[in-house]
């Protein structure tokens, strides 16, 4: 018997040990080296990485070059896995190391070509931009050359190689933010299929960009004292200063070789797939990002504040990267792109800036007529031209390759093909010069005018940018190249075989808006529009509900005493507006028109002592969120039918809260005698929907936890032991996408920032879940709580306050 335990005993401590060395062969041996020394043989002269007890890296280089060489190895520390799904993401390379699961997404890249834009770009750069990107590709490389043996876990399970880091591949990765932040031409698409539906009177309601909550930064008539900074605003007809460029052809570059190996790719495969398809849904729905400044009148040290909470897809790594770096010239912190180098997002010691997306349209559809007789020609002013054709080949693991055309006419390619029209895609992304010119080249910036000559270059995507000094100055400025359209405003598909809706050029920078020390001290952006009646030229008219900056002015207009502390408590807040107001049309209704379901009645009646916070407890929340959705159906059901999800507009809810509020005779469908039956039919509606997707017909089930619950997953963790180590799931979460805390289960505040221009130490950073892209690093998830719980993190700046933070410091040597 002894034997017997004791053979059992030794199999228990080789399986222990088994275990334990497996574990640290795969998750903590590829932890990147933080301190002593390292080797960077690019660099020509040492740099110094501190690193506080966030892992967040203070970069320290005698030139620029070797700063951004520095960046790229320590980004590679962190994040090389997410640099390459990205690049990959962008390029339409994922099938190259995840099989055929992924082909679609690949499809749809590369018919947009970044690629070949990345290409002809990278090939054109000047000698400043060239510089800084072949020194951070030095970096990434350098670290990718010295721990081939050892990668990031996500490499071994993959079982692949990351190819060398490219300028390009940078330049794919702000390719990849276009396409999140300014891709609209499917809502162009459904937009001209409900117009036709519903017709162009009903569409001007439907589409309309006005609300009574809108805010305007300028541009508001009842505002003479904005800070206005824009010239000749009202001239739409202004020559423009930067005509177009004339259309380029783009050519395919050569694929990779193939992996022909077999693992668990498929099954990774898969997982990446629903994380990005997610992911897209999300950000389809609308953004949530938010931004402001206030004046010193406002705040307890007499000096501004900045706040800025950009929201995007919420996974594992975040999307932001926190830094600080240092070199004659430069000093910076704040929030980078993996993959890129410099600050996006930060301060120095001067000034500070954030972003929201503006929204301007930058994407226009054309109608292309092909010949018949030969589909490669289509018509251009009464002649047949021949398109271009690309043969895009997908390079797919274990697979032969995937070949398929990409048809690309004057406009661009086409991105669509329905019955006997095609659709043409031009979009300022693509246009030459674009990928290079976004929004990292701010940080040498040290006043108002040198942050506007800064945002001279920037092409896009389109953002609200605030901004606040030491000198007590607050500013806006939209930033982007906005075209200027002979015929019309893109906002549907118009025709192209004809020159009457060209772009004509951009519009110039002195006519973007702008404002400087607005008499209000606040300046406000939310994805809501920006601009009023007073300003031309066009933007767009697709903004986002007014909600979230409403709610934000009536926290911040009439405060004298704020800190940092209480700009974070305004990011962080839950209470919902639309909500509040649909509460109050239901119970009017029930006055005269009552729900047939007893639970419906029955809520309705909580909404009595419902005060506009959207708990994540509460049963009230999910129950008007369905309402809202239900009310809308049934208002557009005799139009569209089954087809109410054509309607895509960004302002949604504001059309139903001026039809409620109105009332209008025109849109009250025949089988209700008033709108407060309407009411009633949408609240039963939406008990039906609460009790189906529960699973239970008890109130006391249909909390909003249960239907808007946090899940931050990493690419790979989507199920099983894979998504309990890697991701973040299942965590109640109160707020909705109307809230300016604005949370859905994928979406919302990727970071945190607020600005102290009176101390910089006192400046709050932070993102959702940690530095480190590695599992095995303690910087995996250690902001999660902060962030979650909405708890300041203090971002030390001075050298002073970053000594007490100091936990790691590597020396990289030439």
């Amino acid at each position: 018997m002894r034997t017997v335990l004791k053979f059992f005993y030794w199999v228990f401590a080789v399986v222990v040990l088994f275990f334990a060395a497996s574990i640290w062969w795969f998750v903590y041996r590829p932890l990147p080296k933080i301190d002593g020394v390292a080797s960077l043989p690019g660099l020509q002269h040492q740099v110094t990485v501190d690193r506080d007890r966030w892992g967040v890296p203070h970069i320290r280089a005698s030139s620029m070059e070797d700063l951004a060489e520095a960046q790229g190895y320590v980004a590679a520390q962190d994040r090389l896995w997410q640099m390459d799904l990205l690049r990959r993401v962008a390029r339409g390379k994922l099938s190259e190391i995840l099989g055929p699961a992924t082909l679609r997404f690949d499809q749809q890249f590369r018919v947009l070509g970044f690629s070949q834009a990345a290409d002809r770009d990278a090939a054109a750069l000047d000698p400043e931009t060239r510089a800084i990107l072949e020194a951070y590709s030095r970096g990434v490389n350098e670290f990718i050359a010295q721990n081939r043996d050892h990668l990031p876990l996500e490499f071994t399970l993959l079982r692949y190689q990351p190819e060398p880091w490219k300028p390009v591949d940078t330049l794919v990765i702000s390719g990849y933010m276009y396409e999140t932040l300014t891709n609209t031409w499917e809502e162009e698409l459904n937009r001209a299929k409900v117009t036709e539906r519903v017709g162009p009177d009903r569409a001007k309601d439907l589409f309309s960009p006005d609300s009574p909550l809108d805010h305007f930064v300028i541009g508001d008539p009842g505002v003479p004292a904005d800070g206005s900074q824009h010239l000749n605003a009202n001239d739409e007809d202004e020559d423009d200063d930067d005509d177009m460029q004339p259309d380029t052809v783009l050519r395919a570059g050569n694929a990779s070789p193939p992996e022909n190996s077999v693992d668990l790719t498929s099954f990774l495969a898969a997982s990446i797939g629903t994380f990005l398809a997610e992911s897209r849904s999300e950000i389809r729905r609308g953004l949530g990002s938010n931004n402001w400044v206030v004046s010193g009148d406002h705040t307890v040290t007499g000096k501004p504040l900045l706040a800025n909470d950009a929201h995007l897809e919420l996974s594992i790594p975040p999307i932001w990267y926190e830094t600080h770096l240092t070199a004659p010239g430069y000093n910076v912190k704040g929030f980078t792109l993996p993959g890129g180098p410099l600050i996006v997002i930060g301060h120095n010691d001067r000034i500070a800036w954030g972003f929201t997306n503006n929204g301007a349209d930058v994407q226009d559809l054309y109608i292309e007529t092909f010949n018949p007789a030969n589909p490669a020609e289509y018509r251009v002013k009464g002649n047949w031209v021949k398109a271009e054709v690309r043969d895009e080949v997908i390079r797919v693991k274990a697979q032969p390759d995937e070949h398929f055309k990409v048809v690309v006419t004057r406009h661009g390619p086409v991105v669509r093909t329905e019955a006997d029209k095609s659709y043409a895609l031009r979009w300022t992304a693509t246009e030459p010069n674009a990928l290079p010119n976004s929004y990292n080249w701010i940080g040498k910036a040290r006043n108002w005018e040198q942050f506007r000559n800064a945002l001279k270059r920037v092409w896009g995507p389109g953002q609200n940018a605030v901004y606040a000094d030491v000198e007590g100055n607050i500013g806006y400025v939209m930033a982007a190249r906005v075209p200027l359209r002979k015929k019309g405003h893109g906002e549907v598909p118009v025709p192209g075989d004809t020159d009457d809706y060209e772009w004509t050029g951009y519009i110039p920078f002195d006519q973007l808006p702008q404002a400087l020390n607005p008499d209000s001290g606040l300046i406000v952006t939310a994805n809501a529009r920006v601009v009023g009646p007073n300003y031309r030229p066009y933007l767009t008219d697709r903004w986002e509900e007014p909600y979230r900056t409403a709610r934000i002015y009536e926290l911040l207009h009439d405060r004298h005493d704020l800190r940092p502390e209480d700009m974070l408590k305004v990011q962080t807040d839950t209470y919902s507006l639309p909500h509040f107001f649909l509460s109050e049309q239901l119970l009017a209704a029930v006055r005269t028109a009552h729900p047939k379901d007893d639970r419906a009645r029955r809520l309705i009646e909580q909404c009595k002592d419902w005060n506009g916070i959207a708990d994540a407890n509460s049963p009230v929340v999910p129950f008007l969120h369905w309402t809202r959705r239900f009310a809308l159906d049934l208002l557009l059901e005799p139009y569209l039918g089954k087809d109410t999800s054509l309607y895509q507009w960004h302002r949604t809810m504001s059309f139903l809260q001026t039809i409620l509020t109105d009332r209008p005779s025109k849109w009250l469908p025949p089988a209700y005698k008033n709108y407060d039956e309407l009411l009633a039919a949408a609240a039963d509606r939406s008990v039906a929907r609460l009790q189906e997707l529960s699973k239970s017909s008890r109130i006391e089930d249909w909390q909003w936890k249960k239907f808007n619950s946090l899940d931050m997953k990493h690419p790979i963790g989507q199920e099983g032991l894979l998504k309990s180590l890697l991701s973040i799931t299942n965590k109640p979460q109160s707020g909705t996408a109307y809230s300016v805390r604005a949370a859905t289960k994928n979406h919302g505040p990727a970071m945190r920032f607020v600005a102290n221009p009176a101390n910089w130490d006192e400046s709050i950073l932070l993102i959702p879940a940690g530095q480190s892209g590695q599992f095995g690093s303690s910087h995996y998830t250690d902001q999660f709580s902060y962030w979650y719980q909405g708890k300041p993190i203090f971002a030390p700046f001075s050298d002073p306050a970053e000594s007490k933070s100091r936990k790691h410091t590597l020396t990289l040597k030439p």
